[in-house]
């Protein structure tokens, strides 16, 4: 087999389409964490339109969001959180998202768990066959740059594919940005707009009003990402990382390094770098789903509890939005695949219904139990039988329930 760095295996125009490529040997020697970020951003900068807001944007969402809070303030308990509220150009949104605290905190756990384990996956024969341990930990960390060099351009392929896809900040339902941050993200509200003839302010009243409560829950309620960031450490951690495995299929894929463009097709494919959930991730995701989906369907209820008198395109817009969700784009796909979250329309139903099941019983007040204390949110199975949740909170009132608020 020939040797893919020997002097005439290796090609370093290969990388010529990203800047940082060109320096192979600073790519290889990355100990920044398990996805190389600099090449992320790279990446998704080459992908990405450079597309600017339109003028006046900023000051005009600035005024929804300050005038849609007080529409959520009738609506939720959930107080306003105060923030930024940014019109970002593509490449701002890129900048902003290919750090280890933006997608970071959905795609890192699970890289750290790839990058420890190609580390480790050096037999011990051949650490000695290469001169002892010293050469051994060498190569274990070339392998961990060399996982981290994939991940950054799994993700930055990703990052450059959704910025020019995301309306704003929560478009994922999640936050990738600074929880606090709210905005814009190129001209894709305003092509939105022109699209399906909807009144640009309403559809911007609209958006400022999601951004605004997901805020709220993100950004106000400090137990709601923490919550999220350990069922995503739980999935990596229930994960069966095989390194042997994924580089045997990235070489299926193409994955020759005397074939730019077959390198560049492996690395961009969503599939490389899709695992097949385990039993207990399935179990994870289920809790996972079952979050976003509840989060998601309050948004969705707060926003048309808030608008439903004051926007008269609603009704369209709600239904474009679920099409749009429906149909999604590379990004969210690959995404998807990444992670494993994969939210369906039926998912997103589901946590709307729920919503619309516990107001109807309970009124909205009843309906923000939930955000009293994490154990209070639904479980999946209750998200599925609302009832059930009702009954555990009224068998807390009671005080024949447990609930960890008291005592």
């Amino acid at each position: 087999m020939s040797d893919p760095f020997s002097a005439g295996g290796f090609d370093p125009r290969m990388f010529e389409q990203v800047p940082l490529f060109r320096e192979l040997a600073k790519v290889m020697s990355w100990t920044g964490g398990p996805v190389n970020w600099d090449l992320a951003r790279q990446t998704a900068e080459a992908l990405a339109s450079d597309a600017a807001p339109a003028t006046g944007s900023g000051e005009a969402l600035t005024d929804a969001v300050h005038v849609t809070e007080l529409w959520l303030d009738e609506v939720t308990s959930l107080p306003a959180v105060a923030g930024p509220v940014r019109a970002l150009s593509a490449s701002e949104w890129v900048a902003r998202a290919t750090t280890s605290q933006g997608l970071g905190t959905l795609v890192e756990p699970l890289a750290r768990g790839m990058s420890e384990a190609l580390g480790k996956s050096l037999p011990e024969e051949l650490q000695q066959m290469m001169g002892g341990a010293q050469a051994g930990q060498a190569m274990e960390q070339a392998l961990g740059a060399m996982g981290a060099m994939m991940y950054g351009v799994q993700v930055g392929t990703i990052a450059g594919r959704l910025a020019d896809q995301v309306l704003g900040c929560y478009d994922l339902g999640v936050p990738v940005l600074d929880p606090a941050t709210v905005g814009t993200v190129g001209r894709t509200l305003e092509r939105l707009a022109e699209d399906y003839e909807f009144d640009l302010t309403e559809l911007r009243y609209w958006l400022a009003a999601r951004e605004s409560v997901h805020r709220r829950m993100y950004a106000g309620l400090p137990w709601l990402p923490a919550r999220f960031a350990e069922l995503v450490g739980r999935f990596a951690s229930e994960a069966d990382l095989d390194p042997g495995g994924m580089m045997e299929a990235l070489g299926g894929m193409g994955f020759d390094p005397n074939d730019p463009a077959a390198l560049e097709r492996a690395l961009e494919g969503p599939d490389a770098f899709r695992i097949e959930p385990t039993a207990g991730q399935q179990r994870v995701l289920s809790e996972l789903q079952g979050l976003v989906a509840f989060t998601e369907g309050y948004a969705e209820t707060a926003v048309a509890q808030a608008t439903a008198q004051r926007l008269s395109s609603l009704e369209g817009i709600e239904e474009t939005m679920r099409r749009r969700r429906a149909e999604r784009g590379p990004g969210e796909q690959a995404l998807a695949q990444l992670i494993g979250l994969d939210l369906t329309p039926a998912d997103l139903h589901e946590g709307r219904a729920f919503c619309n099941a516990i107001i109807e019983a309970r009124g909205l007040e009843g309906l923000d139990r939930a955000w009293q204390r994490v154990e209070h949110l639904p479980s999946p199975e209750e998200l599925a039988e609302p009832s059930r949740w009702l009954v555990r909170m009224a068998a807390v009132e009671l005080g024949v329930g447990e609930d960890p608020t008291e005592g």
